[in-house]
C-alpha cells in the first residue's frame, strides 16, 4: 500500500511539472497552438518509448537476476565439492586405473572438459571402498537434502543430475550393506558408481571454469587438490 501511494504521488508530481513547463513555454513564446501540437506529437511516441525502455530494462533486470542466481548456484556447487565432492571423487578415481593421473595439466580447461567427456569410465569394483563411500555420503545426508531442495538447483540440469545420482548411490550402498543377496546387487551398484563418477567429473571441470573466471585464487587451490592426481 505504501508503494502504491508513493507511485501515485510521484506520478502527480511529474504531471504537475509537465503542466508548469507548458505554461512557462506559453508565456515565454506565446504560441499555444504550436506548443500543444508538439506536445501531442511527443505523446504519440510515448508508447513506443515506453516499449523500448521496458524491453531494455526488463532484459537488464533479467540478466542481473540470472547472474545473481548463477552466483548463488556456484556457491552451492563449491560447498558440495568441499564437503562431499572431492572426497567422493578420490574414492572412485582410485579404482579407475586409466583415470588416475589422467588429468594433471590445466592450461586449457576446454581441453580438460573434452578429455573428461571422452573418458571411458571403467572401475574395478574390488578397489572401491564401499564403507568409506557410505560414511562420506551418510555424513553429508543433511547437506544433500538441503541442496536438492534449493530452488536454484533445479535451474542447473547437470548439477541436479549429479545430486540425484549421489543420493541414489547413498541409498543403494546402504541397502546393499544391509541386505547382501547376489552378484546382481554389486553389478547394479557398479553402474550407480559409474553414473556418479561421470556426472561429478563433468561438473568438476565446469566448476573449475567458474573459479578460473571469477576467483583465480580459489582456482589455484582447486587445481592443487586435483582429485585425479595420485602419487
Amino acid at each position: 500500500m505504501k508503494n502504491k501511494k508513493h507511485y501515485i504521488v510521484v506520478s502527480l508530481i511529474l504531471v504537475a511539472i509537465s503542466a508548469i513547463m507548458f505554461i512557462i513555454h506559453y508565456f515565454v513564446f506565446g504560441q499555444a497552438v504550436n506548443t500543444a501540437y508538439y506536445s501531442l506529437m511527443n505523446l504519440c511516441f510515448i508508447p513506443i518509448n515506453s516499449l523500448v525502455v521496458t524491453l531494455i530494462l526488463e532484459r537488464l533486470i533479467d540478466y542481473k537476476a540470472k547472474q545473481e542466481r548463477m552466483e548463488k548456484l556456484n556457491m552451492l556447487i563449491g560447498l558440495f565439492f568441499t564437503e562431499v565432492g572431492y572426497k567422493l571423487m578420490r574414492l572412485i578415481i582410485k579404482a579407475d586405473k586409466c583415470g588416475k593421473n589422467s588429468i594433471i595439466l590445466f592450461n586449457d580447461l576446454d581441453e580438460v572438459k573434452s578429455q573428461v567427456e571422452k573418458h571411458k569410465y571403467i572401475i574395478d569394483i574390488e578397489e572401491i571402498d564401499l564403507d568409506k563411500i557410505m560414511d562420506v555420503l551418510l555424513e553429508s545426508s543433511n547437506l544433500l537434502v538441503d541442496l536438492i531442495s534449493n530452488e536454484n538447483i533445479m535451474q542447473h540440469e547437470i548439477f541436479t543430475d549429479l545430486l540425484m545420482s549421489v543420493i541414489h548411490l547413498r541409498d543403494e550402498i546402504t541397502f546393499y550393506k544391509n541386505d547382501k543377496t547376489d552378484q546382481l546387487d554389486i553389478s547394479h551398484l557398479e553402474k550407480d558408481i559409474l553414473r556418479v563418477y561421470k556426472n561429478i567429473a563433468i561438473q568438476w571441470v565446469d566448476y573449475l571454469k567458474y573459479l578460473n573466471k571469477s576467483y583465480p585464487f580459489l582456482y589455484d587451490n582447486a587445481i592443487r587438490i586435483n582429485p585425479f592426481k595420485f602419487n
